[in-house]
């Protein structure tokens, strides 16, 4: 008998006949017969544990929801200046170290402008000669609106620009002004027919030929359901408060500024309820009660606030919480 006293082998042929019979009928048996119904609850049971363990490993390895945020188009500032925010935005002329903002576990998006581009960028000069241009923007002078449904600037962004800025270890963009050529369709629909579509066909196509890069786009509410997973980020300006362009001041806004920025915001935010979504409003940096109003504001209503200046060329501190909360204007509580 082998070691431990097991049962020893035996071949077919030694087998008695009424036992080979009993192992034929049990064979058979075991063909015909359907699964017993607590194996069939086992095997679903392990199918469950193995789907919970995996979702669990992906949640413990994906990246925390970012809490905070920080929006710098200034150049100097040093990379430590950035340490402690979610994300960190900046202009892809910012001189600081990408890899030292790695070190300090800051994921840095750079700016990349999709409805307009300045005149000091390096791409406008092949922009103008593409003929993209639209008209200047009057309330920034020297930016000047794209014509987004051209196929050219279709490929200068996807092709040329992003991975330029890619090349310099980003970990994404952060896509202004798409607003701009949304605005030249609702207000000259007849010249500028198509650009809501151009703009969705053009952030696809972004993400499809970088997928690994993290996208935020800044504007364009009406999109943000038509884009799925495009984007991996929403950001929206002056939603509780705006700038006064002719006075260079900020002020709340009224009850019914409020009602309209609100209403499309909620629809979009229902159709993607998924999405993290940023704001940025302007104050004075030194009025600090009206600074920890704002952020108040808006972590009442889900959003993820940075309030700074309209310059965005200095890193503006969230100040200090107050035992005693700043009171707000009228109608600034709820979730929009």
């Amino acid at each position: 008998m082998p070691v431990g006293g097991s049962r020893p082998l035996v071949r077919r042929g030694d087998m008695p006949e009424a036992e080979a019979n009993l192992g034929r009928a049990a064979r058979a048996r075991a063909i015909v017969a359907p699964a017993r119904p607590e194996a069939g609850a086992a095997r679903a049971l392990r199918q469950r544990i193995v789907l919970a363990a995996a979702l669990a490993v992906a949640a413990c390895s994906a990246p925390p929801t970012p809490t905070s945020w920080v929006v710098y188009y200034g150049q100097d500032a040093p990379a430590e200046a950035l340490y402690g925010y979610g994300v960190a935005v900046v202009d892809d002329g910012w001189r600081g170290s990408v890899a030292a903002l790695h070190q300090g576990r800051v994921p840095v998006l750079a700016y990349l402008s999709l409805g307009e581009i300045n005149r000091q960028r390096a791409t406008f000069d092949a922009a103008r000669a593409a003929g993209l241009l639209v008209a200047e923007n009057a309330n920034w002078p020297g930016s000047w609106m794209i014509d987004i449904r051209n196929p050219r600037w279709h490929d200068m962004v996807c092709d040329e620009i992003a991975p330029a800025i890619a090349a310099r270890g980003f970990d994404g963009l952060f896509l202004d002004t798409i607003d701009s050529p949304l605005h030249l369709e609702h207000t000259r629909p007849a010249q500028f027919k198509g650009a809501r579509a151009a703009a969705i066909a053009l952030l696809h196509r972004l993400h499809a030929r970088h997928p690994a890069l993290k996208l935020m786009l800044n504007g364009g509410v009406e999109l943000w359901a038509s884009l799925g997973g495009a984007v991996d980020w929403v950001a929206i300006e002056s939603t509780a408060t705006t700038w006064e362009f002719a006075s260079r001041t900020a002020r709340w806004r009224t009850p019914a500024e409020q009602s309209a920025i609100a209403h499309p915001i909620a629809l979009a935010r229902a159709a993607r309820p998924e999405l993290v979504v940023f704001t940025l409003d302007y104050w004075d940096p030194a009025d600090t009660d009206g600074q920890r109003a704002i952020y108040r504001v808006q972590r009442g209503r889900g959003f993820v606030p940075y309030v700074a200046m309209t310059a965005l060329d200095r890193v503006v501190p969230e100040p200090p919480s107050d035992a005693t909360p700043t009171s707000v204007p009228a109608g600034f509580g709820g979730r929009p």
